[in-house]
This record gives structure tokens, sequence and C-alpha cells, in this order.
């Protein structure tokens, strides 16, 4: 078996596409670091939507209790809550 030199130009074409080869490796790498955090990130507003969602879904039921509370002392009407007043319809 014989060994033979390679000529400069092929040895610096196999070098440059192991070295492309690396640097893509370690972009893919970075990326699904990125793309890892950004799921958990996503994960998190997930959660706080939904939290936020309850407490909208609270104030609101209890604005439907204030309101029906409100129709059965004062009756039909609409209310100014710039002046505190109460107009019957």
């Amino acid at each position: 078996m014989s060994t033979k030199k390679l000529d400069k130009k092929d040895l610096d074409a196999i070098q440059s596409i192991g070295k492309r080869y690396d640097e893509l490796t370690t972009t893919l790498g970075n990326l699904e670091i990125e793309k890892f955090t950004l799921s958990l990130r996503v994960e998190e507003l997930e959660k706080l939507h939904a939290s936020e969602l309850t407490k909208f879904e609270t104030i609101r039921l209890q604005e439907q209790d204030l309101m029906a509370d409100l129709k059965d002392r004062y009756g039909e009407g609409s209310i100014d809550i710039n002046t505190g007043t109460f107009t019957e319809s």
C-alpha cells in the first residue's frame, strides 16, 4: 500500500468543508437551544394567559352579580358612574 501527499488545493478544500460542517453544527446547536428557550417562554405565557382569563371570568361574574343586585334594589334603568346617579327607564 502506498501513501501519497495530497495537493494543497485538495487538502484546503477538505479542511474548508470540515470547517463549514463545524460552523453549521455550532449554529444548529445554538438554534436548538434558542428554540428550547422560546418554547419554555411560550409555556410561561400560556400559563399567564390562562390565569388572566380566569381573573377576567371572575370579574365578569362579579359584574353580573352586582348588576342583578342593583336591578333588584333600583329596578330597570341606567347608572351614571360619573355622577353616582340612577335614572329609571
